[in-house]
C-alpha cells in the first residue's frame, strides 16, 4: 500500500508540474443564466497572435475577444470578462491542457483538423494560415521540392513537435529527402533560434513565425515552393463538446472576417504586408 501511494504522489507531482492539471472554468450556460462571469483561457504564446507584453495581453486574438464581449453583451446583456489561467510554452502540452480541461478556451494559432475536432471543439476560423518554407540566409533559393535533395545538401530540418507540418515535413522528405535529418522544436522561437545558430537548417512553419523573424530582422531566406496544401484554418480551441464554441459560432462570422473592424485588428498587430496573407 505505501509503495502504490509513493508512486501515485510522484505521478500528481509529475503531471502538475508539467502543467497538466485540469483546469476547470465556468460554462457559457452558466455565466450567461448569472448574466455575467469569466471565460478562463490558457493560451500559447504566438508572435503578433497572442502574447504578454509589460503586463498585458496582446495581438489579433486579443482584439478579436474584445469584440466578442461586445457581441454576447449586446446579444445576451452579458458582462464577461477572460481569466488568463496560464501560459503554456509547449504546444503539445497546451493541446492536452485543453482537451483535458473543462469550460476553458484555448488561445493560440491551432490548424483546424479533422483528427484534432476528434477530441476539441472549434470556433469557426478567424484566420486562414499560410505556410512559409524558411532557411538561413545561406541556402539557395528552393522552387520545387525536386531539387530539396541538392540545394539543403548538409541541411538538417527542424520542426515544431505536433504541428500539421510535421507529417507534411516526413511525406516530402520521404519522396525528395529520405536521408534528411529532423529535429524537433517545441515552440516557433526554438525554431527561429535554430535558424539564427550558425548550423544550417530549415524549417516548415506558420506565417505568424516567419511574421516574428522579419520583425526581428533575421537573416532568414524564404522559399517560393508551392505549399498550398498547407494553408489551412486557425480557430480557438475548447474541451470537446464545449458550449462555449456554439456562442463563438454567432459571433465569428464570415461578415464579421470581412468587416474593416477585423481587418484593422490584423494591420494593426501584424502589418499592413500581412492584411491580405490572412484572409
Amino acid at each position: 500500500m505505501k509503495f502504490n501511494t509513493f508512486y501515485l504522489i510522484l505521478f500528481i507531482v509529475f503531471t502538475f508540474s508539467n502543467g497538466l492539471a485540469q483546469i476547470n472554468g465556468k460554462s457559457w450556460n452558466t455565466v450567461k443564466t448569472a448574466g455575467q462571469g469569466e471565460l478562463t483561457c490558457v493560451y500559447y504564446q504566438t508572435p503578433g497572435l497572442v502574447f504578454e507584453e509589460n503586463g498585458k495581453m496582446q495581438g489579433v486574438c486579443i482584439d478579436i475577444m474584445v469584440e466578442f464581449k461586445g457581441f454576447v453583451s449586446d446579444k445576451y446583456n452579458v458582462n464577461l470578462t477572460f481569466k488568463f489561467e496560464k501560459r503554456i510554452p509547449v504546444f503539445t502540452d497546451f493541446i492536452n491542457t485543453v482537451r483535458n480541461g473543462k469550460n476553458i478556451m484555448g488561445v493560440c494559432n491551432t490548424s483546424i483538423t479533422s483528427e484534432r475536432k476528434q477530441y476539441l471543439s472549434f470556433s469557426p476560423a478567424y484566420m486562414n494560415n499560410p505556410s512559409v518554407l524558411l532557411s538561413n540566409q545561406d541556402a539557395g533559393t528552393l522552387r520545387d521540392f525536386s531539387n530539396m535533395a541538392d540545394n539543403f545538401e548538409g541541411y538538417k530540418a527542424v520542426i515544431i513537435k505536433g504541428s500539421t507540418h510535421e507529417k507534411y515535413l516526413k511525406k516530402i522528405a520521404d519522396q525528395y529527402y529520405p536521408n534528411l535529418t529532423i529535429e524537433y522544436a517545441n515552440s516557433g522561437t526554438d525554431v527561429n533560434a535554430k535558424l539564427r545558430s550558425n548550423a544550417k537548417y530549415f524549417t516548415l512553419i506558420d506565417f505568424t513565425e516567419y511574421f516574428d523573424a522579419v520583425r526581428k530582422k533575421m537573416n532568414v531566406t524564404r522559399h517560393p515552393v508551392p505549399l498550398n496544401e498547407l494553408e489551412d484554418q486557425l480557430g480557438f480551441i475548447f474541451p470537446k463538446g464545449s458550449d462555449w464554441a456554439k456562442v463563438w459560432e454567432e459571433f465569428l462570422t464570415p461578415s464579421f472576417k470581412e468587416s474593416v473592424k477585423y481587418k484593422k485588428i490584423v494591420a494593426d498587430n501584424l502589418g499592413t504586408a500581412f492584411v491580405n496573407l490572412i484572409r
